[in-house]
C-alpha cells in the first residue's frame, strides 16, 4: 500500500454538501490539509457521482463558526447498489485560512491521523 499524500485525521462531524442547488445531509468521517472523506444517506441519486463534480461543503467549527468550502467532488462509490450510504472523496479548492487551522488543531488533538 502507498503512503497517502496528506495524514487524515478521523472526524465526526454533521455537514451540508451542495451540488447543482441540491442540498445533502452529510456526515465528514476524516479529514486532510486538502480534503475530505463525507457520507451521505439518500434514497434519492445523488447528482455527483461524476468525478471532478464543483460542490459546496458547509459544516459548524467547534468555536461556532460556520464554514463554506468550495470543493471538487473527487471519487464517489456506494457499498452496494441499492445501498442509501454514499461514500464521497472531496477536494478542496483553495482552503481557507479557517479551515487549514482547524485541520491543525485537530492533527494535534489526534497525531494517530493516518
Amino acid at each position: 500500500m502507498t503512503d497517502r499524500v496528506f495524514k487524515r485525521v478521523p472526524v465526526n462531524i454533521e455537514a451540508e454538501i451542495i451540488s447543482y442547488k441540491t442540498s445533502y445531509p452529510a456526515y465528514i468521517s476524516n479529514i486532510s490539509e486538502y480534503g475530505i472523506h463525507a457520507k451521505i444517506a439518500t434514497m434519492e441519486p445523488v447528482r455527483f457521482s461524476e468525478s471532478e463534480t464543483n460542490v459546496n461543503l458547509i459544516f459548524r467549527l467547534p468555536s461556532g463558526e460556520t464554514i463554506n468550502l468550495f470543493c471538487r467532488n473527487k471519487w464517489a462509490y456506494k457499498n452496494t447498489s441499492n445501498s442509501f450510504i454514499e461514500n464521497i472523496g472531496i477536494e478542496i479548492i483553495d482552503p481557507p485560512d479557517e479551515y487549514r487551522n482547524f485541520f491543525r488543531a485537530m492533527r494535534m488533538i489526534s497525531p494517530a491521523g493516518y
